[in-house]
């Protein structure tokens, strides 16, 4: 409604909108909402694998269940309507319908056990890539410190002044301290800004230099081609309508020495200060005042304000350092990061004294590789991308920079985790492949640019993330084995006895019941299981690693071919020995009932046993055990159940020929899995070291 009114107010004063328009395209909220607007999202690579392997499977389904139909009609001479059944048998054991399933419940479930760890899903596809993350980019503020910002230490050309132990704020210090609060709002949001107003107020109470309540004329806010702010008061408090102006502006030092149109000489001496200090870790601002007398203008009407602070002089004051303790948690975080194989780069807009010192402080580097804004703008795409490969920090960034480094980043492989609070990281927020918003002190725009939202802006919680995202995309990936495994015997029990002529061993009523198992196992079994030993110890998956890749949908076929073929294998022994059709199914569906039991075993973790961890403290895993005899139970106990799924009671040959054909169904999924882990695997493109 605002923004209606305003248009129209523009345009009936003469202005048109696409000036308007123009205008706004021009100014730095433009230029964020543009490059908002042309950063696209990741796609989720994951659900887009699934989309395409469904689709395939789906249409051989439709060809295959239409074949067995003709098959069974014209090759067998069955009725039309068993023919029918047993196509749709056929198309429901081809049909991965549970890859859906899977890709719902494993990633909803791991949103709520990502914000157990204080951390917000906003999209659920951060969560897939959460377990391929390469790169962690990080602010400093925030989230390596505290951002418990205090006053450390004045400095003038002639002293210093550090609160700890004093009493009294000197004289000589007066001046300096009040105009770095002119400079700042009387009620802050930035953490900086309240360190400053709450200093100003414990050693300034009681004197005429505290100015509550004074609100400036007119402002010159921070900008990216000058990194400092000035506000304009008038030279009376007394009298606000006079035309001398009282000028207070804080910022980069290096940019308000500009603005004070020191020679070369002064300047080095107080960058060299400067330089001091940020080498102890603290966030150094140079603070500075002018006056001016405004050119005359009509009564009652604003002055013509100059276009840019340069055209004041300004008078350096002296520099006000500020300390931002690091995070406690920090250094473990980041040594976990790197048992991880997940680089961490800093990018800040401090110093890079102040980036280097806390950069050592946390462990993130001993000697860190540095990158400035002004370095940066200096290099192609191609130069800039060669330079990444060694920088863990970039110093004196601007929001155009992140999202070039972030772009950069990604077009080179790395799969990137961007933090952000501010408006302006929004656009680089959007094209990370997890943008990280802080959720404390981060903007609105930020958060809603973000896929995921720290609630305590903790560096510790992003790690924990990301080692709740391997943990999902592992389960994810036993749960998909499973499913292909154990289709691949439906599919051979339903259409091999058509092309031998024997009769079905497999009707729907079958599938249907082994569905009610099969969808339980791989979306609430395989979900509830604990990482893995070493997850954090091992290197991130490779990009392009899909867990519908060939490699494990081949692992995944030959388990369910081998099983497939030992109870054909049974069921053709059975025959010979003159058990019945339907003593035959009832020890070959048994078989196959603990047979999908055996592939969650055999699934939950490769290098080891299928009956290794059989105790352990999965709680769905022995229900699933529990459900499953009880089903064989009900199958074979109950006379009208027995009858209507065509099962005959095997008797005591039975349950030992069932035991026998699971057992080497067990042989066979140990020798494929200890051939699968000799077996060398394909390497990952190298990544920048």
């Amino acid at each position: 409604m605002s923004s209606m009114l305003f248009a129209s107010t523009v345009v009936t004063r003469g202005v048109g909108v696409a000036q308007v328009q123009a205008t706004a395209t021009h100014t730095a909220v433009g230029r964020i909402g543009a490059d908002l607007a042309a950063t696209t999202e990741p796609p989720s690579a994951l659900q887009e694998g699934s989309r395409t392997l469904v689709r395939r499977l789906g249409a051989a389904a439709l060809v295959l269940a239409s074949a067995q139909v003709l098959l069974g009609w014209w090759w067998n001479g069955r009725p039309l309507l068993e023919s029918l059944l047993s196509g749709i048998a056929l198309a429901m054991a081809i049909l991965p319908e549970e890859i859906p399933v899977i890709l719902t419940v494993f990633l909803a479930m791991g949103a709520w056990r990502i914000s157990r760890q204080k951390v917000l899903t906003r999209r659920i596809t951060a969560v897939e890539a959460l377990g391929a993350i390469t790169v962690l980019a990080v602010d400093k503020t925030g989230t390596l410190t505290l951002n418990r910002m205090a006053v450390a230490e004045l400095a003038t050309a002639q002293a210093h002044f550090t609160p700890e132990g004093a009493d009294a704020l000197p004289e000589a210090f007066h001046q300096l301290a009040e105009f770095a609060m002119l400079a700042t709002p009387a009620d802050p949001f930035d953490p900086m800004e309240k360190a400053i107003q709450r200093f100003g107020h414990q050693w300034l109470a009681g004197t005429e230099h505290v100015h509550d309540g004074r609100e400036p004329a007119f402002e010159y806010p921070l900008s990216s081609d000058i990194l400092a702010m000035t506000r304009v008061f008038a030279s009376s408090e007394a009298a606000p309508s006079s035309d001398q102006w009282l000028l207070a502006t804080k910022g980069a030092p290096e940019a308000v020495t500009d603005l004070c149109h020191l020679d070369a000489a002064q300047q080095r001496v107080i960058l060299q200060q400067v330089e001091a200090m940020a080498e102890r870790g603290l966030r150094v601002l140079g603070v500075a005042r002018a006056r001016w007398r405004g050119a005359p203008a009509a009564p009652g009407a604003d002055p013509v304000w100059p276009q840019s602070q340069h055209d004041f002089d300004f008078e350096f004051l002296g520099l006000v350092a500020l300390a931002d303790p690091p995070r406690a948690e920090v250094p473990a975080a980041l040594a976990e990061c790197r048992r991880a194989g997940v680089r961490v780069v800093m990018m800040t807009g401090d110093h890079p004294a102040t980036a280097r010192a806390i950069a050592q402080q946390v462990g993130l580097s001993e000697r860190p590789d540095i990158l400035t804004g002004a370095e940066l703008e200096s290099l192609d795409d191609a130069a800039l991308t060669a330079r990444l490969r060694h920088v863990d920090l970039c110093a004196r960034l601007k929001p155009q920079h992140k999202l070039r480094l972030v772009q950069l980043l990604r077009a080179s492989g790395e799969v990137v985790a961007m933090t952000g609070d501010g408006v302006n990281d929004a656009p680089a927020l959007k094209a990370a492949d997890v943008g990280i918003a802080m959720g404390e002190r981060g903007t609105d725009v930020a958060r809603e640019a973000a896929a995921l939202v720290l609630l305590d802006d903790s560096f510790a919680s992003i790690v924990a993330a990301i080692r709740q995202g391997r943990r999902i995309d592992d389960n994810i990936r036993k749960a998909t084995r499973f499913v292909f495994a154990v289709h691949v015997p439906i599919i051979g029990l339903t259409l091999v006895p058509t092309l031998l002529h024997w009769p079905a061993l497999l009707l729907p009523v079958h599938i249907v019941l082994l569905e009610l198992l099969i969808d339980p196992a791989c979306s609430i079994v395989f979900e509830a299981e604990a990482e893995d030993h070493g997850l954090m110890d091992r290197a991130p998956r490779p990009v392009a690693d899909s867990p519908f890749g060939a490699r494990q949908l081949l692992f995944s076929v030959l388990q369910g071919l081998g099983m497939a073929a030992v109870l054909l294998a049974g069921q053709a022994w059975l025959t010979a020995q003159g058990w019945s059709a339907a003593q035959g199914r009832s020890v070959v569906f048994g078989t196959l009932v603990m047979g999908v039991m055996l592939l969650i075993f055999a699934n939950r973790d490769l290098s080891r046993p299928a009956w290794y961890g059989v105790t352990d403290r999965n709680p769905w895993l022995w229900r699933m055990v529990v459900a499953m005899v009880l089903l064989l139970v009900a199958m074979l106990g109950l006379p009208w159940l027995r009858s209507l799924m065509g099962l005959a009671l095997p008797g005591m040959g039975g349950l030992a020929a069932g035991a026998a054909l699971l057992a080497l169904s067990l042989a066979w999924l140990e020798l494929l899995r200890t051939v699968n882990r000799r077996w060398p695997r394909p390497r990952a493109a190298p990544r920048p070291a």
